[in-house]
């Protein structure tokens, strides 16, 4: 089970004017979307892939 990119619960243009829709369109679906990608592939084929990021993030400390 790989971890996937949330979808936003509002409109890309939802905080304009002061963060315009292609800043955020940018931010999550390329931004997030990497950081996302990235995590997926650092697990791949280790004992983490499947356990809940939580977990994960305190396996780091």
């Amino acid at each position: 089970m790989a971890f996937e990119l949330p979808q936003l619960q509002y409109a890309y243009n939802a905080l304009e004017p002061n963060i315009d829709a292609k800043t955020m369109e940018i931010h999550h679906s390329k931004h997030h979307q990497g950081y996302t990608n990235n995590l997926n592939n650092a697990i791949a084929g280790s004992d983490l892939k499947g356990k809940v990021l939580k977990r994960f993030v305190k396996l780091l400390h």
